[in-house]
C-alpha cells in the first residue's frame, strides 16, 4: 500500500469478485491504485440499486433520504448502513429497504 493512502473497503473487492458493478465515493481519498474514486456523491448514486455506507464521513450523517432516492431512481432502493450514520426511520419512511450494522432489518419484513 502507498504511504498516506487508505485502502478501500475489502467489501468492494468481494462485490467486484461476485460480478457487481461498484463505484466508490470518498471526499477525502483522491486516488487509489486500480480504483476509480469519485468526489461527487451524485455521480456515484445515479441509477444504482444499492448504496452501502462503510465510513463515518460527516457528509453521510446528513444524507437526505428523499434526495438520495430521487438520484437512485429506484422505487424501493436499498441502503446498507455499515456505520449507523443515517436516520433509519427516515430512510424506511422514504421506502428504502434499510439494513444497519447491529440494527438489523428495521423494515419489518423477511429478507430474501
Amino acid at each position: 500500500m502507498m504511504p498516506g493512502i487508505r485502502r478501500p473497503s475489502p467489501y468492494r473487492d468481494l462485490l467486484v469478485d461476485a460480478g457487481c458493478s461498484v463505484d466508490v465515493h470518498d471526499p477525502y481519498v483522491l486516488e487509489y491504485p486500480g480504483v476509480d474514486i469519485f468526489q461527487e456523491l451524485d455521480d456515484v448514486v445515479k441509477g444504482v440499486d444499492v448504496v452501502a455506507i462503510l465510513t463515518e464521513h460527516d457528509e453521510y450523517f446528513w444524507l437526505d433520504a428523499g434526495v438520495l432516492k430521487g438520484l437512485m431512481g429506484q422505487e424501493r432502493p436499498v441502503v446498507v448502513d455499515g456505520r449507523n450514520v443515517v436516520d433509519a426511520d427516515g430512510f424506511i419512511g422514504a421506502e428504502f429497504v434499510y439494513m444497519g450494522i447491529e440494527r438489523g432489518d428495521r423494515n419489518g419484513h423477511q429478507i430474501q
